[in-house]
């Protein structure tokens, strides 16, 4: 192996993209500026957005007052959306909703709750939910406080009786309920308890809940693809200027001349993405990436292989500069659109998720989801870190495949 040609080549292509000062703009500038008017269009997406909430469903064949004092404190839940049906459902059907996903949870009031809670009768609800879903859990824990409040102010109902025709009140009993005492010590109880949740909660919908977690990584990924893929007419260049037979009889291998050129664009991928990622971590921005430095390591490192693996690939395979542009934009853009780039592949159908999870723009980004809004480490990222590490492998096997058959010709 000739260090000296694989340095040169790497120092060549640094020199040939940093004399060009217009290549500075689409490195660092341009990534930015994508990343803040894409932010500032989709917005954030934590409680305003109610059409993506997990679904509670309430089908509720009473309609009266007490079912109406039992949902009021779960309306405008931050991880749920209450929806109270205009039909109902078998209780089969609710549970396979439940199990499969389609809503969070499905609660069931009888057709006589509130004549029930009027009467001090006993009353029975049925509820079904996934106990692994924040949203799930939430509705339970929210319902389980509305029902304590409302058994409570059944039973103190209990408690009240009109005087008999003596004017005596039964003892223990009064003639009428203070609500507004009863409100007042339900919601200042004797004793309190102050809990804090620590860390990031682990939850299977959507984890972010600012549109510049997500655009602020994409971008850094997508330009990255795009620089490198498109700098693939670089070794078309080098190949019809026959720099590539000169090096070859200086005694430069195969190996040199790919490894030159690879670890030229990986370098060159590394510096763009290392500077994005700290401009990305000031205001306005202000992304925070997570507790896993060793996986943000990876995924850049990962990613960057595989698109300098790419751009030597297309380079070989590419027969002039024009070329080398029109393959570099096409599969730049159809990874960025299918990987989940453009927008997050959470909205999209399952099987739309999927294909885009096959891809390495989809594994890198998911990465980066995972990372910053759920505080994932490498052991739970490895599936997805395999599986970007098995693109850049075979990618590259096929760049250095290719270009044999290049130098051969």
């Amino acid at each position: 192996m000739n260090f000296a040609i694989i340095r040169a080549l790497i120092r060549i292509r640094l020199l040939r993209v940093f004399r060009d000062k217009t290549n500075l703009i689409w490195l660092f500038v341009m990534p930015m500026v994508f990343s803040f008017i894409m932010g500032q269009l989709m917005g954030n997406w934590d409680s305003s957005g109610q059409s993506n909430k997990p679904k509670f469903m309430v089908y509720d064949l009473d309609g009266g007052p007490a079912v109406d004092r039992l949902l009021a404190p779960m309306i405008n839940n931050e991880f749920f959306l209450l929806v109270r049906a205009d039909s109902t459902v078998t209780t089969e059907r609710a549970r396979h909703l439940v199990e499969k996903g389609s809503i969070t949870a499905a609660l069931f009031i009888p057709g006589d709750f509130s004549l029930a809670a009027e009467d001090g009768r006993n009353a029975s609800l049925e509820l079904f939910y996934n106990s692994d879903r924040l949203s799930s859990q939430t509705v339970r824990t929210k319902l389980d406080e509305s029902l304590l409040k409302v058994n409570t102010l059944t039973a103190a109902y209990t408690l009240v009786a009109t005087p008999d025709s003596a004017g005596h009140i039964p003892p223990g009993h009064s003639e009428a309920l203070d609500e507004a005492v009863f409100q007042e010590g339900l919601s200042s109880p004797r004793v309190a308890l102050n809990a804090s949740t620590l860390g990031r909660v682990e939850q299977e919908e959507f984890p972010l809940n600012r549109a510049a977690q997500h655009v602020g990584p994409s971008y850094i990924l997508f330009f990255m693809m795009m620089f490198l893929m498109m700098s693939s007419k670089d070794l078309v260049t080098e190949r019809q200027d026959r720099t590539l037979a000169r090096l070859m009889v200086s005694r430069a291998t195969n190996v040199d001349l790919v490894l030159g050129f690879f670890l030229g664009g990986l370098i060159l991928g590394l510096f763009q993405a290392g500077v994005l990622l700290v401009l990305n971590m000031l205001p306005p921005f202000s992304i925070d990436y997570g507790d896993s430095l060793a996986g943000l390591i990876l995924v850049v490192l990962l990613f960057g292989g595989f698109c300098s693996a790419a751009s030597v690939l297309l380079g070989s395979i590419a027969r002039s500069g024009p070329q080398a542009d029109g393959f570099g934009m096409t599969f730049t853009m159809m990874l960025a659109a299918l990987g989940g780039l453009w927008w997050p592949l959470e909205i999209v159908p399952g099987f739309m998720q999927k294909l885009g999870l096959s891809l390495p723009s989809g594994k890198a980004i998911s990465v980066f989801h995972d990372m910053i809004g759920r505080g994932y480490g490498v052991e739970e990222l490895s599936g997805l870190l395999i599986g970007l590490a098995l693109w850049f492998v075979g990618t590259m096997l096929l760049a250095v495949w290719r270009f044999r058959q290049l130098v051969a010709v």
